[in-house]
């Protein structure tokens, strides 16, 4: 009996990009994670995005919507348009992804029973340099950076561990604790 990876839905949630846009659909589309599906979520005033997706991404979905509310109203849509996902990848618009990310972040979402899971985060043009890898909280209850401003990367920080705050470019939630959590802008 074959056994299939759980679906994953890459939402990107698209605000007027510029030409790196193209490298992120890209990323998207070379993912190794068989049951990857894409809804881009285009809240952009210049431009409607359908042909652009569609030239990377033929088989997304673009919804296109006439205002911009933020990233997390306009994320709290999946719930009403996708359904049977295991998976959602929420991603801003200029993230660039390994090939391996998906498949990487939910492997670790079932290893470590995790709800969130993200990624190291290293820099665009540098990726020796991290970004964020997470950030925790001191004795005093103040959110600390995990990196120190232009850290390279040695691999320092490629355990696995918890996190108080997860970086917010890519991250890995299940679909039935995003339903659970209910819409948290209102």
């Amino acid at each position: 009996m074959e056994t299939l990876a759980p679906p994953v839905v890459a939402v990107v949630v698209a605000h007027d990009p510029g030409p790196w846009f193209a490298e992120t659909l890209a990323s998207i589309a070379t993912q190794d994670y068989a049951e990857l599906s894409v809804l881009v979520l285009d809240t952009g005033l210049s431009e409607d995005l359908a042909a652009r997706v569609a030239e990377v991404l033929p088989d997304a979905y673009v919804r296109r919507f006439e205002s911009n509310r933020g990233f997390g109203a306009t994320v709290n849509e999946v719930r009403s348009m996708v359904a049977g996902a295991a998976y959602y990848l929420l991603c801003h618009d200029d993230v660039a992804l390994d090939p391996d990310s998906v498949h990487l972040l939910v492997e670790e979402a079932f290893r470590s029973n995790a709800g969130i899971v993200s990624p190291k985060v290293v820099s665009w043009d540098d990726p020796v340099q991290l970004v964020h890898v997470g950030m925790s909280v001191d004795k005093g209850g103040s959110v600390v950076e995990r990196v120190q401003p232009h850290e390279i990367d040695h691999g320092q920080h490629d355990a696995v561990r918890d996190v108080f705050v997860a970086p917010g470019g890519v991250t890995l939630i299940r679909a039935d604790l995003f339903d659970a959590l209910g819409d948290t802008t209102r």
